[in-house]
């Protein structure tokens, strides 16, 4: 369970295997919530709408980097699969409850939870999953950390809430500014992002580097959701007052007297400058359990750099 692997030189590769055991122990906890001898029809249906979101897909981005971080700290397999599918199962609870929020009907190409089950059984999947995570996360083979490794996870969920609350209330604020964009955005998107990586630090005794970690995740994350909003801007603006999005194009227009092409292009400036920062710090995190996040940052960085405003 200690860190004492000899430090990566390339980054260790993920296997399909590995992949297809995170989403088998995602499934498996899911169908075990369900009490057979007391059917009630609202944890019935909770329980075919999570697994109807799981089984769409997604880019396991956090299982992605637990595997990872999980395997350059020298922890076991096992418990790389545990922290991923409990990283997973936590985001994907968020986006469920998300789409309901923002009244996005579709999600990883098809119907969203709320739209094709109801609103009412996407909020009993959402929670369905978020237990989920803490039923799996017991499964860790160090047991004597496990209860910092739930007080970690509830901080990050507790963190990602206040963020979304804050892009709730302030999507339509005037005096919304840059610094306050980027507080809101980190701890909505960072906190759940950066969640695998500081577990497997955690249960690898390295405790000391979760501060470094969350700085350069909040980096990453605060990139991403500039590349985000960029990509989005157009629906972005359609949704109009009546749904308002948080996106940083209008905030920088509202805050700099600047032309929409001038926030566009200062968002972009803005965005590369955090990646970067996300692609540098990363390497400096104990035994290269950051390199995935590099090349995450890296590749975002060189799709941004490609985008011109539309």
């Amino acid at each position: 369970m200690h860190a004492v692997a000899p430090e990566c030189q390339t980054t260790p590769s993920i296997s399909p295997h590995d992949m297809r055991e995170v989403d088998k122990v995602m499934l498996d906890v899911i169908d075990r919530s369900e009490d057979s001898r007391a059917h009630s029809i609202m944890v019935s249906s909770a329980n075919r709408a999570a697994i109807y979101h799981l089984k769409s897909g997604g880019q396991r981005i956090r299982a992605r980097l637990a595997l990872h971080s999980a395997r350059c700290l020298n922890l076991t397999k096992k418990d790389g699969i545990v922290l991923a599918a409990t990283a997973e199962l936590i985001h994907n609870a968020s986006l469920i409850h998300d789409d309901l929020q923002d009244r996005d009907e579709i999600r990883r190409n098809v119907a969203a939870v709320w739209f094709i089950h109801g609103e009412d059984v996407a909020i009993c999947a959402g929670d369905l999953l978020l237990s989920a995570a803490y039923s799996t996360i017991a499964d860790v083979s160090c047991t004597d950390k496990l209860p910092r490794l739930i007080k970690l996870v509830h901080s990050r969920v507790v963190r990602a809430i206040g963020g979304q609350c804050a892009d709730l209330s302030y999507a339509s604020a005037e005096s919304l500014d840059v610094d306050e964009y980027l507080r809101i955005t980190t701890a909505k998107s960072g906190s759940l992002l950066g969640l695998p990586m500081e577990l497997a630090l955690l249960a690898a005794d390295c405790s000391s580097a979760l501060d470094a970690t969350r700085s350069t995740v909040n980096s990453f994350a605060a990139g991403y959701q500039i590349f985000d909003d960029l990509c989005d801007l157009e629906a972005d603006l359609a949704r109009g007052a009546a749904a308002p999005a948080l996106n940083v194009v209008q905030v920088l227009q509202r805050n700099n007297v600047m032309t929409s092409h001038q926030a566009w292009e200062s968002a972009k400036k803005l965005g590369l400058k955090h990646l970067q920062v996300a692609a540098t710090s990363s390497a400096d995190l104990p035994l290269q359990s950051g390199r995935l996040l590099q090349e995450l940052a890296m590749d975002l960085m060189a799709q941004l750099k490609g985008k011109c405003i539309q």
